[in-house]
């Protein structure tokens, strides 16, 4: 299992200096956000993200994964040149956007919508070889546990269609690892890695606990289960730190909001690593 860094929070960075700081940070590879305001983005995706797994490979990283932005939901053109620019730089997998639900909507036909929209990401990813990826996301989103994930993508080829488990969001509406995993381990091909936990709110306020962001293993999350469970099970696909903390119920619950960098950056990302790499020795003793 490699560590890889996403990028959502480094978008000031060049590639260069990208790679540059998840070496300095003991990451193994990176997880590249395409989104606006980073350095790669959808139309220049095909000509820099070559150029940028040449650097990456140079300064001794992988790139296992791309991450496109939070909206990007639709089997459109411009989504396919996302994929053919993946394809092009040999990166294997892409991370799609969220369905969402909302008040008063009928959830299977939500659901029913949101697997014709997957079915035509399912083409492309057959045509390019490049894995579709959905995360789970806490909240509204559809597939916010590994239960609900799998109403989006059972039936769909797991070459093509994959499940992204995130355990911080897990932690907060999900369901027993052991269970959850049992569901999408035909699927599992990327895990995201936060950590997550409830804070009491000041006497009086509504509700009186709030979910809440934190380092690697000051949350909720069992890691050393959690990933005894991966490994127990010949996973071996990329784990994704997302270096997010401290973040409040306003913007846990929300999607996209990489615009506003957690406190301590830096710090707590080699922290984040540090104690990943500690479990592993572990559970692999």
């Amino acid at each position: 299992m490699e560590i890889v860094l996403n990028s959502k929070f480094f978008a000031h960075l060049s590639i260069e200096q990208l790679g540059e700081k998840a070496t300095e940070l003991g990451y193994d590879g990176i997880d590249i956000c395409i989104r606006p305001g980073h350095p790669i983005q959808i139309d220049n995706a095909a000509k820099l993200l070559p150029q940028a797994m040449r650097v990456w490979e140079k300064q001794g990283l992988t790139c296992p994964l791309a991450t496109a932005a939070v909206d990007l939901n639709q089997p459109t053109q411009e989504a396919e040149r996302l994929y053919a620019a993946c394809a092009e730089a040999a990166i294997p997998r892409l991370k799609i956007g969220f369905w969402q639900y909302k008040a008063d909507d009928d959830y299977w036909r939500v659901v029913e919508s949101a697997r014709t929209d997957l079915a035509g990401f399912a083409r492309f990813s057959k045509q390019y070889q490049i894995q579709t990826c959905y995360q789970i996301h806490s909240g509204s989103c559809l597939g916010s546990n590994c239960a609900g994930l799998m109403h989006l993508i059972k039936g769909f080829d797991p070459k093509y269609i994959g499940a992204y488990p995130d355990l911080g969001h897990l932690a907060l509406d999900g369901e027993d690892w052991d269970m959850g995993f049992s569901m999408i381990k035909d699927y599992i091909s990327v895990v995201g890695i936060k950590d997550a936990l409830y804070l009491r709110q000041s006497e009086g306020q509504m509700p009186s606990y709030i979910p809440c962001f934190v380092k690697v293993g000051e949350g909720c999350v069992n890691w050393h289960h959690s990933l005894r469970k991966l490994y127990s099970h010949d996973f071996d696909g990329p784990l994704a730190v997302h270096t997010e903390y401290k973040f409040d119920e306003s913007i846990i619950r929300q999607v996209g909001y990489e615009d506003i960098a957690p406190p301590n950056l830096d710090q707590w990302a080699k922290d984040d690593v540090a104690f990943l790499r500690q479990v592993l020795l572990d559970v692999m003793a």
